[in-house]
């Protein structure tokens, strides 16, 4: 039987979370059915009728591309055209206004999100001709207002990478207010995102050409007694992915994998990693091994900093070890154990290895005499994706 070690999740959602660099801030959650890290019963919660994308978006006026002249001189008259008949300001607080995501941040650059906008309409266009025939002829303008043709390019990117754009006609009455003017191509542009994805991480990872977990990692459905619950992206590529197994008997007991691109240089002189004969090595190289360290001090001095702010006293329930799957993989293991002084201990087991361009860490709630063989397994079943042409292109430009 599966012991029970009460209240060990705290230790998992405090050293599961370092996979690669921070968020910046950004929603942890890439699915709805299942936050990512949660917190003991968060799957229950209500989620709002209208909930707001969970991003902060920073807003930019920029000036407009080809792609945008063209469309504007493209219509009826050559004239020339003219920027920012729209004030940027009017779609700044329209965004605002709309509530359609958590944050809006004008001008702000913390924000992995960008929105950039230029807005365009002809020379002359904005000037109603029945009321410039009616001045000529010194008659009383018409009183019926005109109707202005915009053409809006919105153009979305991430952390500096242009990863979708669209251009917008719009056509209003002159006699609105310029917030009212921007309405029409944010709420445009509003259901191109939407029904698009443009800020899922699945649309994320296809638009920087990053692996694509879902076609090419496969985990088992079950490891030992547990059952796999979920698999889930990280919004952010460096991050990859993220599985989850829970115990039929124990809520307490989970087993999350990890899975996510090496941020160095490929160490050319360390075995692949991959399934392979006996024969594979036995030795990773020094450099490799350094790489798999490093993740496990990550890990031990977030769940250090953890442990103190809740009055616990951590320590290794064992050194950090060598743990190698004969024929598959060599790793690292780190066994920890926080005290209480009025609770029972809390074990957390983290094993690291590598897999083609990836790191794969296995986190368990439970010492590691329990969670040695479902490593075991799990190495033994794994299959990661190749190096994506993004890791390609981010390491060919390490030093």
């Amino acid at each position: 039987m599966f012991p029970t070690f009460s209240r060990s999740l705290w230790l998992l959602l405090a050293i599961a979370s370092l996979c690669a660099p921070a968020v910046y801030g950004q929603q942890q959650a890439a699915l709805s059915e299942l936050s990512v890290l949660p917190k003991p019963s968060s799957s229950s919660t209500t989620v709002s009728e209208n909930p707001a994308i969970a991003i902060s978006l920073a807003v930019f006026s920029t000036y407009p591309s080809e792609t945008l002249l063209d469309a504007c001189g493209n219509t009826e008259a050559i004239q020339e055209c003219i920027e920012d008949t729209i004030a940027p300001e009017a779609f700044i607080s329209t965004l605002i206004t709309k509530s359609w995501f958590t944050e809006i941040k004008p001008f702000g650059n913390e924000s992995d999100y960008e929105l950039l906008i230029a807005n365009v309409a002809k020379q002359g266009e904005t000037l109603n001709p029945n009321k410039k025939l009616s001045a000529e002829l010194s008659e009383e303008p018409s009183k019926e207002p005109s109707k202005e043709k915009h053409f809006t390019e919105l153009t979305l990117q991430w952390r500096g990478i242009e990863i979708d754009s669209l251009v917008i006609a719009s056509q209003v009455n002159s006699n609105e207010a310029s917030t009212e003017k921007a309405i029409e191509p944010l709420v445009s542009w509003y259901k191109h995102a939407t029904e698009n994805g443009l800020f899922t991480p699945t649309f994320l990872y296809r638009a920087l050409n990053a692996s694509d977990y879902a076609e090419h990692l496969s985990v088992p459905e079950s490891l030992g007694d547990f059952t796999r619950l979920d698999t889930q992206l990280y919004p952010d590529p460096f991050k990859g992915s993220i599985t989850r197994y829970t115990h039929p008997s124990f809520e307490d007991a989970l087993v999350d994998v990890t899975v996510y691109p090496i941020l160095a240089k490929l160490d050319t002189n360390a075995p692949s990693n991959k399934a392979s004969t006996a024969d594979t090595s036995t030795e990773n190289s020094a450099r490799t091994d350094a790489l798999l360290h490093q993740q496990l001090d990550e890990d031990w001095n977030k769940a250090d900093h953890v442990a103190n702010a809740r009055n616990l006293i951590l320590s290794q329930a064992q050194p950090i070890s060598a743990f190698n799957v004969k024929g598959f993989a060599n790793g690292w293991r780190l066994a920890l154990k926080a005290d209480s002084p009025v609770d029972d201990p809390i074990f957390a087991t983290t094993y690291v290895f590598t897999r083609n361009d990836k790191i794969v860490k296995v986190a368990t709630t439970f010492p590691s005499d329990f969670s040695d063989d479902l490593a075991n397994e799990l190495i033994a079943h794994i299959t990661v994706p190749e190096e994506s042409m993004l890791m390609q292109q981010v390491r060919a430009m390490l030093k």
